[in-house]
């Protein structure tokens, strides 16, 4: 990429497949960003960018690429495939550019340390990163495969479809109160529906919401 094309790319402005990150201090936020485009449909990292655009470069880009290719090395799992380079803005600055295809190992996780047995899913959401729900975290392993799980049309799925006829979308709690069913089994079957290509889910911060495929 050269820079009149970074440049380009960058004018376009944050959103779900573009981040800007001044330098590479605190990289278990950043990996945040690089687990959500994984999860998502990829995007671009530029490092050396300000929140509104300003190409600042950085006059180390090698030290911050290290300290970036070292904390996806250890705090991202599965490990994330990306290409990165380097570009140069004048004699003295440049500028890391990272891009991330949507991975094939979904979902992905971010640790805050490497020892850590526990991390967290995020998820592309317009300009930001947000954690996965658990239902997101289960359509995004069930979208790998090439087909949906089997099941029938039953007397929940019959009300859930009926009810989506009349209103826009649904979110598990939602779901929950209008079929008088639990918390699971509501997950479980609009997780099924939508493995199935019946549903879409739209992720939010508060809640998931899912609507008929289009």
């Amino acid at each position: 990429m050269t820079l009149t094309e970074a440049q380009q790319l960058i004018a376009q402005g944050e959103g779900p497949r573009i981040e800007f990150k001044l330098k590479a201090k605190h990289p278990d936020r950043i990996i945040r960003e690089i687990v959500a485009f994984s999860n998502s449909k990829g995007g671009h990292l530029f490092i050396g960018v300000d929140d509104d655009g300003s190409i600042v470069g950085l006059k180390d880009a090698e030290e911050a690429h290290y300290v970036m290719e070292k904390a996806m090395s250890e705090l991202c799992r599965p490990q994330i495939k990306y290409k990165y380079q380097i570009i140069p803005i004048d004699c003295q600055r440049s500028i890391v550019h990272y891009q991330f295809e949507s991975g094939k190992k979904k979902p992905y996780f971010a640790f805050l340390k490497p020892f850590h047995k526990r991390g967290r899913s995020f998820v592309r959401l317009e300009d930001r990163s947000i954690q996965a729900s658990r239902e997101l975290r289960q359509i995004l392993k069930f979208s790998l495969k090439d087909t949906g799980t089997s099941f029938e049309y039953g007397e929940n799925e019959k009300m859930l479809l009926n009810y989506l006829g009349n209103h826009e979308g649904i979110t598990v709690n939602t779901f929950c109160t209008v079929g008088n069913i639990d918390k699971q089994l509501a997950s479980q079957t609009l997780i099924k529906l939508t493995v199935n290509n019946v549903l879409k889910v739209i992720p939010d911060e508060k809640e998931d919401k899912f609507i008929f495929v289009a």
